[in-house]
C-alpha cells in the first residue's frame, strides 16, 4: 500500500511538471496562501514530459478520487472524538461547579477561624497550647493552598463556553458530512474548510490543558478539607482546654455567629474528592492522546481539502 508520504511527494511532483507551467487565470485560498493556477496547459514545454488534456484530467480525478477517500475515513473519526471531547467537558464543567459549590462552606470555617491568627499571640501569652502553633500554621497552609484551588477555578471558567462552542462545531461538521454522503457532491466536503479551523486546534489544545489543571484542583482542594478538618479539630480542643483564660477573649466568644462545618459534611466531601480524582485520573493522558490523533486527523483533511479544491478550480477551467 502507497504511504501518505510517498502520495504526497508523487502529486506534488505531478502538479510541478503538469500544472505549473499553465497561464495564470485563476486564484483559490488555501489555508491563508494565495495560490495560483492555471487554465491552459503549455503543449510545447517539453515533447518527453508532454500530456493530453484528457490523461492531465484523469490524473486529476484519481488524486481527487484518493483525496475524497482521505476525507471519509478521517472525518467520522473528527466526529466522533468531538463527541468524547463534549463527554470529557460536561464532566469537566460539572466538577468546576461542585469544587465551587463545595469549598464554599470550608471557605466559611477557614475564614472564622482566620481571625485567630490576628489573636494568637495574645492567646499564646495567656494560655499556654503548643495546638495553637500548629494551628497557625496549618491555617496558614489551607488559606494559601485554598487560593490556590481559586485560582484554577477561575482559569476553568471558561470551560462552559469551549464546550458549547466545540458542540455547535460537532453538529455543523455533521450535518455537512451527512449531506454530502446523501448527494455524493464532492464540493460539499470543502464547506468543512471553515469549521476544521485554527480556532477548534486552540480549543483541543486548551481543552487538553484544562483537564491538567481539573486534576491539579482536585489534588489541591482534597489537600484543603484535610487541612481544614485538622484546624477545626484544633480549634475546638483549644476551646475545650482553655479554661477561663480562653473566655475572656471576645474571639472565642462568638459561638452563635460560628460557621461549622461537622464532621460528615467533610467525609462526605472528601469521599467525593477521591471518587472525583479516581475518575480525572487517567483523563490528562488520554486527552493528550486523543488530542494528538485528532489535531493530525484535522490536518490531514485540511490538506486532502485542499487537493479537492485544486481539482475544482482545474475542471471548471
Amino acid at each position: 500500500m502507497e504511504s501518505k508520504r510517498e502520495r504526497t511527494t508523487r502529486r506534488t511532483s505531478f502538479f510541478q511538471r503538469y500544472l505549473i507551467p499553465i497561464t495564470i487565470a485563476s486564484s483559490v485560498v488555501v489555508s491563508g496562501t494565495v495560490g495560483y493556477f492555471v487554465s491552459q496547459f503549455n503543449m510545447n514545454r517539453d515533447t518527453n514530459e508532454s500530456i493530453s488534456q484528457a490523461e492531465m484530467q484523469s490524473r486529476v480525478d484519481d488524486m481527487q478520487a484518493e483525496s475524497v477517500t482521505t476525507i471519509e475515513k478521517e472525518v467520522p473519526q473528527i466526529i466522533n472524538d468531538l463527541e468524547e471531547y463534549d463527554q470529557d467537558l460536561t464532566q469537566l464543567v460539572q466538577q468546576v461547579d461542585w469544587l465551587k459549590e463545595n469549598m464554599v462552606p470550608v471557605r466559611s470555617i477557614l475564614e472564622h477561624i482566620n481571625s485567630a491568627t490576628l489573636v494568637i499571640s495574645g492567646v499564646n501569652s495567656v494560655v499556654s497550647s503548643p495546638v495553637l502553633g500548629k494551628m497557625s500554621s496549618y491555617l496558614s497552609s489551607a488559606n494559601s493552598t485554598l487560593n490556590e484551588v481559586d485560582d484554577v477555578l477561575f482559569r476553568l471558567e471558561h470551560l462552559s463556553s469551549i464546550k458549547q462552542e466545540m458542540a455547535e462545531t460537532r453538529k455543523r461538521v455533521s450535518q455537512l458530512y451527512e449531506t454530502y454522503q446523501t448527494e455524493n457532491d464532492p464540493a460539499l466536503l470543502l464547506e468543512m474548510e471553515h469549521e476544521l479551523d485554527t480556532e477548534l486546534v486552540y480549543q483541543i489544545e486548551d481543552v487538553r490543558t484544562s483537564t491538567i489543571e481539573a486534576r491539579e484542583a482536585l489534588e489541591l482542594s482534597t489537600n484543603v478539607i484535610v487541612t481544614a478538618n485538622y484546624t477545626s479539630s484544633s480549634y475546638q480542643k483549644v476551646k475545650r482546654t482553655g479554661g477561663k483564660a480562653i473566655e475572656t477573649l471576645q474571639f472565642w466568644k462568638e459561638e452563635k455567629n460560628e460557621n461549622k462545618i461537622d464532621q460528615d459534611k467533610y467525609d462526605r466531601i472528601e469521599k467525593e474528592l477521591a471518587d472525583s480524582r479516581e475518575r480525572l485520573k487517567d483523563l490528562p493522558e488520554e486527552m493528550a492522546e486523543r488530542s494528538k490523533r485528532t489535531i493530525s486527523s484535522i490536518n490531514e483533511v485540511k490538506t486532502e481539502l485542499q487537493v479537492v479544491r485544486l481539482a475544482e478550480v482545474i475542471q471548471t477551467d
